[in-house]
């Protein structure tokens, strides 16, 4: 899976040449000229051909808000089918990943590998009454 570029590394009020925007984002000149050709605005008046900061950072965010795969309630997510997939038996662990989140892991019914899905500490509850938390030394009691 392609690692997302971060549209704040580009400055709005610059224009940028090819080469420049791909140095600028630590992606490839051919990613940027697919970009273009999958919809990216260039000023094509006369060479060399430049990309508005602006309309550069618009298309990643746009490109990068279309790409997330919203989970449903009783979903993790799969790192195997790369998708939302029930745990196994809804079974999970809950680890604690920071002061407001934790982390539900569990298995994949389909394909047997790995998923996880972070949450909010606020939700908890809701989460323990969708899923069955099993109890371990590595679990929040």
């Amino acid at each position: 899976m392609s690692k997302r570029v971060n549209p704040m590394a580009i400055k709005m009020a610059l224009t940028y040449e090819v080469s420049e925007a791909a140095a600028a984002l630590g992606v490839s000149v051919a990613t940027i000229r697919n970009w273009v050709r999958d919809g990216l605005p260039i000023m094509a008046t006369k060479k060399p051909f430049l990309i508005s900061g602006a309309e550069l950072r618009d298309y990643l965010r746009a490109k990068n808000e279309a790409s997330k795969r919203p989970l449903n309630e009783n979903e993790l997510t799969c790192f195997g089918c790369r998708a939302g997939r029930k745990p196994l038996a809804m079974a999970v662990a809950c680890l604690p990943n920071t002061s407001k989140t934790s982390r539900l892991v569990g298995e994949c019914e389909q394909c047997g590998g790995a998923a996880s899905r972070l949450i909010s500490n606020k939700r908890r509850d809701e989460f323990a009454a969708t899923f069955h938390f099993k109890t371990g030394a590595h679990n929040e009691a």
